[in-house]
């Protein structure tokens, strides 16, 4: 960011000035609250002086996490579950917050990391240590404590650990998930007025236009000038969910995806106004985060106001329970062997077992299976119950991987494919949209649930195009998106596709690809780059040669 841009930073809480910790950006988890039910605090025996990692490790009664770091090659360390905690609540938690504030969290950081085990699973562990799942630092004599206090509850929805997300202030008003992920329909995270932050400060941001449009440009926006930027649409909370960009291409952008743009630092909430004075763009805001589910900052004041943990999640959380992991069914989630490369260096601090409970949102735990003959390079993981076995699934991917190895005359190998049991979980492990059926990513295949995927052509055909993206990647990936899209489609076909009239297609930009904001529009870029693809590769007959 250049230097005539200026950040005002009247913030909430003094807090989110001096705390470098990922609480205060934003946090994607998976949680849910309390119903009256059982206490968030145990009753549990209180030891001689400050908690240590000793007790904690016999609080979590054999359960483990298995904690991986991108930062250090993959590296994995096996944590026992309330040691994981601790030192979660630690990077997570406001330092100075009190006693039931850690509570609340300690029950979140727990229901995430019984909820997504498994979720790095190609790379040899459960959870990384990044904000993409849950950020540890050294634990606290207070952090441990609160760990203790609720080992082992977790909260649940309909039965199940349930997910959830929270971030670090909603700014007055919690935002209903669906409006941020569409798809996530889940009735306990729904927009409620937060009334703790009446005197909040707002923050400002002012920005040029031109500073503005070399940001959109870096992910993909195309156009020769930005000439306006003004919103669209909110939400009920008033958060924005859509700005349109005049003279760019395309010329609207969601609300979130403007602010990961711009940077998360900057825009820190979608709760924001626009003005314009000339070339420079004034955004005043409320809040830190995306402002679904729990407010971190929120939970501190309800919590200095003598708010219990019980209390503070069933606001945030309305209609969900508390109960044991204990009670959970123990579940082996089955991983898939990384490939040599992707081997993590694992560094085992306890003798307990992993983590083995996780349900989904409404029925057994995600088991997975893999076909046992894995001659052929392909390994496939498909959850219990899968109307497509992973043997068929193989057989399916070899199928696709001969045929287009013979037109491409490339190939990739080892090739891991999930088959995902639910929306949600395919969308919290891709980072996609629920109208995504596939996504390729180096040598590995993530695939929504076969029941949706036969509603939208069926499994073999998504597949096979997410093979075909696999195979082109590595040649068309530095190119603009259209041609590896357009390639990817093309050659998925088992029929040729018609070659377009030449100047009748407008090639979509990077942006209308990546960022579309909905189905439709999905669909419309998508089908205008197979059809450039396909005009340039009647010209060249080259399919590394389109540009």
């Amino acid at each position: 960011m250049s230097l005539s841009t200026r950040v005002h930073t009247a913030t909430v809480d003094r807090v989110m000035l001096t705390r470098p910790f990922a609480a205060f950006l934003i946090c994607a988890l998976s949680l849910a609250t309390p119903s009256f039910g059982p206490s968030v605090v145990r009753a549990v025996a209180a030891p001689q002086g400050d908690v240590t990692d000793a007790d904690l490790e016999g609080a979590s009664n054999g359960r483990t996490v298995v904690l991986g770091s991108p930062a250090a090659g993959n590296r994995a360390t096996t944590l026992p579950i309330e040691v994981y905690v601790a030192r979660v609540l630690a990077g997570e938690a406001e330092p100075s917050a009190p006693e039931a504030a850690f509570q609340a969290l300690a029950v979140a950081i727990r229901t995430f990391a019984t909820f997504n085990v498994g979720r790095h699973r190609r790379d040899g562990f459960d959870l990384c240590d990044t904000t993409h799942c849950q950020v540890p630092r050294p634990s606290t004599a207070a952090t441990r404590a609160a760990a203790l206090a609720t080992a082992g509850r977790i909260l649940t929805y309909n039965g199940s650990p349930a997910e959830v997300f929270y971030s670090a202030s909603c700014g007055g008003r919690s935002e209903n998930a669906a409006r941020i992920w569409p798809g996530v329909n889940l009735p306990y995270l729904r927009s409620v007025v937060d009334d703790v932050h009446e005197d909040d400060v707002p923050w400002t941001l002012d920005m040029t236009l031109s500073e503005l449009q070399q940001l959109l440009g870096a992910i993909g926006f195309a156009g020769t000038r930005l000439t306006d930027i003004r919103v669209d649409e909110r939400s009920e909370s008033g958060r924005v969910t859509r700005l349109r960009l005049r003279g760019l291409q395309p010329d609207v952008i969601a609300g979130d995806q403007f602010r990961a743009a711009i940077g998360t630092r900057e825009i820190r909430s979608t709760a924001f106004s626009v003005s314009r004075e000339g070339a420079i763009v004034r955004f005043t805001g409320r809040g830190y985060g995306h402002g679904v589910g729990m407010c971190v900052i929120g939970a501190g004041r309800r919590a200095r106001r003598g708010e219990t943990a019980d209390a503070i999640l069933s606001t945030y959380y309305p209609g969900l329970s508390i109960e044991s992991i204990g009670k959970m069914p123990a579940v082996l989630v089955a991983t898939a062997t990384p490939s040599p490369a992707a081997r993590p260096v694992v560094e085992t601090v306890s003798s307990t077992v992993p983590l083995t409970v996780g349900r989904t949102l409404s029925g057994p735990a995600p088991e997975t299976f893999s076909a046992p003959r894995v001659a052929s390079g392909i390994v496939a993981n498909v959850p219990k119950g899968s109307t497509v076995s992973a043997a068929e699934l193989e057989r399916q991917a070899a199928r696709a991987r001969d045929a287009l190895s013979k037109t491409l005359g490339t190939s990739v190998t080892p090739i891991t494919i999930e088959l995902h049991d639910s929306l949600e979980r395919f969308r919290a492990a891709t980072g996609r949209p629920w109208w995504a059926s596939a996504v390729a990513n180096g040598i590995a295949i993530d695939l929504a649930p076969a029941s949706i995927l036969e509603q939208r052509g069926g499994v073999e055909a998504a597949l096979r195009q997410a093979m075909a993206e696999l195979f082109v990647a590595p040649v068309l990936g530095n190119r603009p998106v259209w041609v590896k899209v357009g390639a990817a489609r093309f050659f998925a076909r088992t029929t040729p596709s018609p070659v377009p009239a030449s100047g009748k297609v407008r090639c979509p930009a990077d942006a209308e690809l990546t960022l579309s904001i909905s189905a439709a529009a999905q669909r419309d870029a998508e089908a205008r780059a197979e059809a450039c693809f396909a005009r340039a590769y009647a010209e060249t007959r080259d399919w590394r040669a389109v540009r």
